[in-house]
């Protein structure tokens, strides 16, 4: 019989892996093709975005706290920061701000809601640290320019195996309990997108 805390680990590292990617990709697919992008930004719809929104910040800044613990993994590693591709989903941008422009499945020009939002409010990180190199345009040598609570899901979400090695059982336990909010979470997005599309003009 293995381990209980080998066991948690593997669950813990399988939500956040396949499940996660797996249920991000279709939530966000899904929450985009069924919205009606005019009443979604009602001042109705806006508010329920913004109840979403209070509880996607509560969860990532949990999932923050967990990656406080394997920073140094990440640091020597930095794969999946690689690559220059937009990391901000559908529900990232519309739960930060249900008046982005930006409603396609990835965004192809200007700026995160998260940098327009921290610039705004004066919390943007590591100003004086040069830019990664082949990495992430918010990626500097000293880490993320954005607060954990306004970076896209994924970035706090996805732990590889070497993370999860450096966490304790109590962390994973608690991971795994974060990971089946944020699942929650999105279904709860897509239920709101599509009472958007049946609401009354």
């Amino acid at each position: 019989m293995r381990p209980a805390r080998w066991t948690t680990r593997m669950v813990f590292l399988f939500y956040s892996r396949p499940v996660f990617r797996a249920w991000e990709v279709f939530c966000n697919h899904t929450a985009r093709l069924i919205a009606h992008k005019e009443r979604m930004r009602s001042l109705q719809f806006s508010r329920e975005w913004a109840r979403l929104n209070l509880w996607r910040m509560e969860i990532q800044r949990g999932l923050g706290k967990i990656s406080d613990s394997h920073a140094h993994v990440c640091a020597a590693c930095g794969y999946c920061c690689k690559g220059t591709r937009e990391r901000d989903a559908f529900l990232d941008r519309v739960m930060q701000n249900p008046r982005t422009e930006h409603l396609g499945a990835r965004r192809r020009r200007g700026e995160m809601v998260g940098i327009v939002l921290a610039r705004a409010e004066g919390r943007l990180l590591h100003l004086d640290a040069p830019k990664a190199q082949g990495c992430c345009n918010e990626l500097t040598c000293h880490g993320c320019r954005l607060p954990r609570e306004l970076r896209p899901m994924q970035c706090l979400a996805y732990f590889c195996g070497a993370a999860v090695k450096a966490l304790s059982q109590e962390e994973c336990e608690e991971g795994i309990r974060l990971l089946k909010e944020l699942l929650k979470l999105q279904w709860a997005a897509v239920k709101l997108a599509l009472r958007s599309r049946w609401a009354r003009s």
